[in-house]
């Protein structure tokens, strides 16, 4: 019975083998039979069902891959790349704003929220006595339905700001608009580095695997500092820029 899929006998004899394969493969990603982060079926499966040799489906694996469809992952094996997203530098919006702005649903887990010590470097930024504590949220968002890990947060507030059992349930920039300390102010930096193994645990990654860290400061209208935020992407990030007469926009998406 015909199912409408193809199997690529339907390109014919002029199109290269491992082209036509890549091309099957191509929109069974696009459909959704090979969902985001779902490994491909093994080499020799494949062979099998195409009729072609190991070489010739190496071939189309290492097209979809130079295309940003597939990534190996070492001693795993093979995968359907994970959705891309974009992010802007310009604005306040923080980064799940973004990605929900572009279609992405996502969901948050509030894996744990309360008072410490902060790091030196934090405690300097939110302007904090040596040995005072800070709120700390560490938040795990992933896309919706597939419950993929995009972005691992910890947020650093001064003690007292806000309650951190409200953040399980709201924004945290919302929670600051409602409580009359609005963001309007912030400064970023944004570095690559090495996924701790606890990190990439959280984040289901193999530890060392490359990912983004976005540092901001985020600070009311007269400059009092709120939010000292952490934030990990994950995945190959690349940085693109819209430049126009009137200025720059930055973005930076996953592929």
């Amino acid at each position: 019975m015909d199912d409408g899929r193809r199997t690529g006998r339907e390109y014919g004899t002029r199109v290269p083998k491992y082209l036509a394969i890549y091309r099957v493969l191509a929109d069974r990603i696009a459909d959704g039979r090979y969902p985001a982060d779902a490994p491909l079926p093994a080499q020799r499966e494949l062979g099998e069902e195409f009729d072609v040799s190991l070489m010739t489906v190496r071939q189309a694996i290492q097209a979809l891959e130079a295309d940003g469809l597939l990534e190996t992952r070492h001693g795993v094996g093979t995968f359907v790349r994970r959705p891309a997203f974009a992010y802007g530098l310009t604005g306040l919006r923080s980064l799940s704003q973004d990605l929900v702005e572009q279609g992405i649903e996502l969901e948050t887990e509030v894996l744990d929220a309360r008072l410490v010590v902060p790091p030196a470097d934090v405690g300097a930024r939110l302007g904090v006595a040596e040995g005072g504590r800070v709120l700390a949220v560490q938040r795990l968002r992933s896309t919706r339905p597939s419950s993929v890990p995009l972005l691992l947060q910890t947020s650093y507030l001064p003690e007292g700001l806000v309650d951190g059992d409200t953040l399980r349930h709201q924004s945290l920039y919302r929670l600051l608009e409602e409580s009359g300390r609005p963001v309007r102010q912030a400064s970023e930096t944004i570095q690559a580095v090495a996924l701790t193994a606890e990190q990439a645990r959280v984040l289901r990654r193999e530890p060392g695997s490359p990912a983004l860290l976005s540092s901001r400061l985020s600070r009311g209208e007269d400059g009092t500092p709120l939010v000292d935020d952490r934030a990990l992407l994950v995945g190959d990030t690349v940085i693109t820029a819209e430049r126009a007469v009137s200025g720059t926009n930055l973005a930076y998406g996953h592929r």
